[in-house]
């Protein structure tokens, strides 16, 4: 079955007296996510995450995240040399402390 050829624009026609929208500028996420992360993980640590997403009201993908951005802020890499330096000062003087008590017992 053939087509039958139209005139150019007939379909446009209804919407002749429409103006043009002014252009839009698309909005840009403050942080997209571009990325995704194929992890593997034994099987009690996923029921675990998805036990406490669930408790939490998130995703297991956001409590991954969330978890992720705090292990980063933490870690010993982020860390300054006087701030590890008080941390390790702080260490010794509890293992002093457990090892005073251990030592009254006997």
């Amino acid at each position: 079955m053939k087509r039958k050829a139209t005139v150019s624009g007939e379909q446009l026609s209804a919407f002749g007296e429409l103006t043009p929208a002014p252009p839009h500028e698309p909005e840009i996420a403050p942080d997209t996510m571009r990325q995704i992360v194929s992890l593997r993980m034994p099987d009690a640590l996923i029921a675990r995450v998805e036990e406490v997403a669930h408790a939490r009201g998130v995703s297991p993908s956001g409590l991954m995240r969330a978890l992720i951005a705090a292990g980063l802020d933490r870690s010993y890499a982020a860390v300054t040399p006087d701030e590890l330096t008080t941390e390790l000062a702080g260490l010794r003087r509890s293992i002093e402390e457990v090892a005073a008590r251990l030592r009254n017992e006997d």
